[in-house]
């Protein structure tokens, strides 16, 4: 029988690996009420990881608090990430970089003569040094960083190919098993029961399942995926036992932990659906909450879709994990202002 900790014992264990202080924490958890409303079903609730503060927020300022330690106690002196062109990861990364006055390489996939808004003003901004590769390019980015890190060895640095890691891998999940010991501290505090949490299907949502437990609590979770072409066997699964072990646990998440709701992707990452968009316009139309089109959009579209069609217990209290994202807003700038539909509830 699988021995559950109290929030105390697991904050302990948490507590072993080192930290500093980068987001804005606690989050706030708030009420949706007109949205509850509009939709006429179970509670809905907001866990706000926009609200972080670190370059726009998002939930991997939880990440970074026990990646970038990692990474400077290691001895590096310059971190390299290979993400898409409008990444939230690679936006947050060099801002995180920054905190701790590391050097910051970014190699863009698919970034080639794209606008430059959104992240990848930020990422600007931040001053990363950006290598933003065609289409050709991308095809093998993680060659190019590799050929990036193997020139700076020879200058004499100690580069971090983020992709040549195990620990950024699990980090995400660390640091929402931090969170999942503060959310159970806001459930308490609003008395909130039968709680059921909804958000991308990653890293975040699968701390929050060892989380929950760990601590013996009933919480269901529901995973909306993203894309096509991320796996979650390879991306989350697999990594289970890395987490378990990272935190001396005696329990990790499994496929079976979390109802996976893979058809609101639409045609793909990075494309706006109709029903995304409608879901960005209702969520800001009811309780001011603005998603993204790329993660929460589509987790937003999902809830109300669920809360429609009957997915969800009306005893249930939903809590939206809103993981922040919102500089993408802007690249798809053209696509939201033309938005023409009617957020009014359907009868």
């Amino acid at each position: 029988m699988t021995q559950h900790l109290t929030p105390d014992e697991l904050q302990a264990k948490i507590n072993k690996l080192p930290r500093m202080k980068i987001a804005h924490l606690p989050t706030p958890l708030e009420e949706m009420p007109r949205l509850t409303e509009r939709l006429g079903g179970p509670q809905i609730w907001i866990k706000r990881e926009d609200m972080t503060g670190l370059a726009y927020g998002g939930n991997k300022a939880r990440h970074y608090e026990f990646e970038m330690p990692h990474v400077a106690d290691l001895g590096y002196d310059v971190m390299i990430n290979v993400m898409d062109y409008h990444s939230n990861n690679a936006r947050m990364t060099a801002a995180a970089a920054n905190k701790i006055g590391m050097r910051y390489i970014l190699v863009l996939k698919n970034a080639a003569n794209r606008n430059v808004q959104g992240n990848l003003l930020i990422d600007k901004i931040l001053g990363a040094e950006l290598h933003l590769l065609d289409e050709y390019q991308s095809g093998d980015a993680e060659g190019y960083a590799t050929r990036l890190k193997e020139e700076l060895e020879a200058e004499g640095h100690k580069p971090y190919l983020i992709q040549d890691h195990l620990f950024p891998r699990i980090v995400g999940m660390v640091g929402f098993v931090q969170a999942g010991i503060e959310i159970l501290e806001q459930i308490n505090e609003n008395d909130l029961k039968n709680v059921h949490i909804i958000g991308v299907a990653g890293r975040s949502l699968c701390g929050l399942i060892v989380a929950a437990k760990s601590m013996g609590l009933d919480w269901k979770f529901t995973g909306v995926t993203v894309n096509y072409d991320v796996p979650l066997d390879g991306y989350i699964f697999q990594h289970s036992e890395d987490l378990k072990k990272a935190l001396d646990l005696p329990v990790t998440f499994e496929q079976g932990d979390m109802r996976v709701l893979d058809q609101y992707v639409g045609e793909g990452y990075g494309v706006l659906s109709a029903q995304v968009n409608e879901a960005i316009h209702i969520a800001a139309q009811t309780d001011a909450i603005i998603c993204d089109p790329n993660y929460t959009g589509t987790v937003m579209a999902a809830l109300i879709d669920q809360v429609e069609e009957g997915g969800f217990s009306n005893d249930e209290t939903i809590i939206f994990l809103h993981t922040g994202g919102l500089p993408a807003v802007f690249t798809f700038a053209d696509q939201l202002a033309a938005f023409k539909g009617s957020v009014q509830a359907r009868t």
